[in-house]
């Protein structure tokens, strides 16, 4: 993880570096530049654990009770937490603050097909992090929880319900194995998402996420990375062809949230 995190940061400054590719980001400081991109990578990261657990529950046939996207949300934010590190726990954060960003941009609104989808609103998303965090170590994340005016009593009930998750996950993927066959395609983003891809591909995310399925579980037949270009920001997982597909779009939202975000700032 440590080499991931410092392949991620690798990436900011190979992005600054180039003037052409920096006048995508024009009129923002060096600092606040590097910001959405680490912004946009750290949820990008926080995406592709969200697709592994889909595909986890997929080939591992794991129970789920309730909707497979909350599901997902944990499994996540499991895995992050598992590794206790400053930068996976600022990947947390980043997460949180893009959902909250994402459903600003929307108003907030969820209309009754939103909810016959099966996905809960952003805020939601949002906050269920949260309490995972606060509820795996409150003295970490109470100051993340209070900046959100997390309710005191909420945040200590939510100690349960990590443990639930945690006891549920370590149950299920306690001995996963290893030795998943898995490819890993990056393809041509075209000239408008060229920074975009740049920063996913030079961050090392996706391989070293398809790593980590590789070695960390014993899944049936083949695994598919596909990163590439989708004409809509996204991000899922075909359990047809065992593929998680990622949209170099995403990329270009994650940074176009957090520049709105700064410019509204000002």
């Amino acid at each position: 993880m440590r080499r991931l995190f410092a392949l991620m940061i690798a990436a900011l400054l190979l992005a600054l570096a180039s003037p052409a590719q920096a006048q995508d980001l024009s009129g923002f400081s060096k600092r606040e530049r590097a910001d959405i991109l680490r912004f946009a990578v750290n949820n990008s990261l926080f995406t592709l654990y969200h697709e592994v657990a889909h595909l986890l529950i997929d080939k591992l046939d794991l129970p789920v009770l309730g909707r497979e996207e909350d599901a997902a949300d944990n499994i996540a934010t499991w895995m992050l937490l598992g590794k206790n590190t400053p930068d996976s726990n600022r990947v947390l954060e980043d997460a949180v603050k893009g959902w909250l960003l994402t459903g600003r941009s929307f108003g907030d609104h969820f209309g009754d097909d939103d909810y016959a989808y099966g996905y809960s609103p952003e805020r939601h998303r949002a906050m269920q992090i949260v309490c995972l965090m606060v509820g795996a170590d409150r003295a970490a994340f109470r100051k993340v929880a209070n900046s959100y005016e997390f309710d005191p009593e909420r945040q200590h009930s939510c100690h349960f319900d990590y443990q639930l998750v945690d006891r549920s996950l370590r149950g299920l993927l306690e001995k996963p194995g290893s030795g998943t066959r898995v490819d890993v395609v990056l393809e041509d983003g075209g000239r408008r998402l060229r920074l975009a891809e740049r920063v996913f591909r030079t961050s090392g995310i996706f391989e070293a996420v398809a790593e980590e399925v590789r070695k960390g579980y014993r899944l049936s037949g083949r695994v598919k990375f596909t990163a590439t270009r989708c004409e809509e920001p996204n991000a899922y997982y075909d359990p047809r062809t065992a593929e998680i597909i990622f949209c170099y779009e995403l990329v270009e939202d994650f940074m176009a949230l957090y520049a709105t975000e700064l410019r509204a700032g000002r």
